[in-house]
């Protein structure tokens, strides 16, 4: 569930109406009815709902310009900017209708588009772009990254490495408990550093990135202190292949700003081997 609607009384009800309300709304309009073309209304909204998790916060800028919630949509699926932002603005209609507060509607509205626009790329996929649950395993990641240029390989147990198509190395972990899946950015001290050190760097970083991933520094017995920056989302729904390739892309990047903030140059941009 989309996080600035778990405040409100019934939710997934109330998501449900937002929806359906938006796709009556759109296709009902000639000009922009192409939007939802071929689309199945309870396919996507369903969609929604099971995908909602694979949004990563992003600073109130980026919310300010709806556009940017189709940047990366597949071209055969995109719309003009003008037909874009018909969408948009039926969708803040209906959202002040549903009575969400005006200080939510930048961020709800640019989310659920993130996601309706992943819903609609499904249906003209000739590709299959989403891995059930029962398929989440090691190796199948590392064949679908390597497929898809990331240049992966193999890590610890239930983990891997990814090193090509992202700003900097990062790491991707199965947890079959809990069928979550948690992306790891680690940088290692150098020789001799305190934790202290790398504790200030994680500081720097929430007061500069407050919408970064949670980073903090940690202790290891066997090595020098590392930062660790994590986002884990759970895939008991599956997961939609692009939404995990943007959320990777969008990871790394927050992680290497991170690593800016270490002015002391204490910290060895280094993944776990």
């Amino acid at each position: 569930m989309f996080q600035q609607l778990e405040k409100y009384k019934n939710p997934t009800l109330k998501l449900s109406v937002i929806l359906r309300a938006l796709f009556d709304q759109v296709t009902a309009n000639r000009f922009i009815s192409h939007y939802f073309l071929a689309v199945q209304p309870d396919a996507m909204m369903e969609d929604v709902h099971k995908f909602s998790h694979f949004v990563m916060l992003q600073s109130d800028s980026i919310y300010r310009d709806p556009l940017l919630a189709q940047k990366t949509s597949m071209p055969q699926i995109k719309v003009s900017s003008s037909v874009f932002e018909e969408v948009h603005k039926i969708l803040v209609k209906i959202l002040k209708e549903q009575e969400i507060t005006e200080e939510d509607i930048p961020r709800l509205s640019f989310e659920i588009l993130e996601i309706v626009e992943e819903s609609r790329a499904q249906f003209s996929d000739t590709v299959m772009m989403f891995l059930k649950t029962e398929d989440i395993t090691q190796e199948m990641l590392f064949q679908i990254l390597n497929r898809y240029k990331f240049e992966a390989k193999i890590g610890g147990k239930n983990e891997v490495q990814v090193k090509g198509n992202v700003e900097i190395p990062i790491a991707l972990k199965i947890r079959p408990k809990d069928k979550s899946i948690v992306l790891m950015g680690k940088a290692v001290a150098v020789e001799n550093s305190k934790l202290e050190l790398v504790a200030d760097i994680a500081e720097r970083v929430l007061e500069k990135y407050p919408t970064h991933p949670s980073v903090r520094a940690v202790e290891d017995d066997d090595d020098w202190p590392f930062l660790l920056m994590e986002k884990s989302f759970p895939y008991d729904n599956g997961i939609p292949l692009r939404l995990l390739f943007r959320h990777m892309k969008s990871f790394s990047t927050a992680f290497s700003l991170s690593l800016k903030c270490d002015s002391q140059k204490i910290l060895l941009f280094n993944l776990t081997p």
